[in-house]
């Protein structure tokens, strides 16, 4: 089991990812790494308190993988979505 911890930006509601207390990125690359259910609880108490400090709301752990090429990548659709966008292309397209 490998996890990080996400959450979204409380000024812009982007997607961002946990590296330390106070400390968050919008790349998952970035992210600080856990491979235990007890760091990831206490990671959580820190993003929590960042709750409190109104940088983020709603943290929570993601299970992550390694990709073939050595990216970390969401197990759930849920979390690729939120991580790399829609999975559809929904711009409008001009007739040409």
């Amino acid at each position: 089991m490998l996890k990080v911890i996400s959450a979204n930006g409380l000024a812009d509601g982007i997607v961002v990812y946990f590296v330390a207390a106070g400390v968050w990125t919008k790349e998952m690359a970035k992210a600080k790494t856990f491979s235990s259910d007890e760091d990831v609880k206490s990671a959580l108490v820190l993003a929590k308190a960042d709750v409190a400090n109104r940088l983020i709301v709603d943290p929570f752990d993601v299970e992550i993988k390694a990709s073939a090429a050595g990216d970390l990548e969401p197990v759930s659709m849920r979390n690729a979505i939120r991580a790399n966008g829609p999975t559809i292309d929904f711009l409008p397209h001009t007739a040409h």
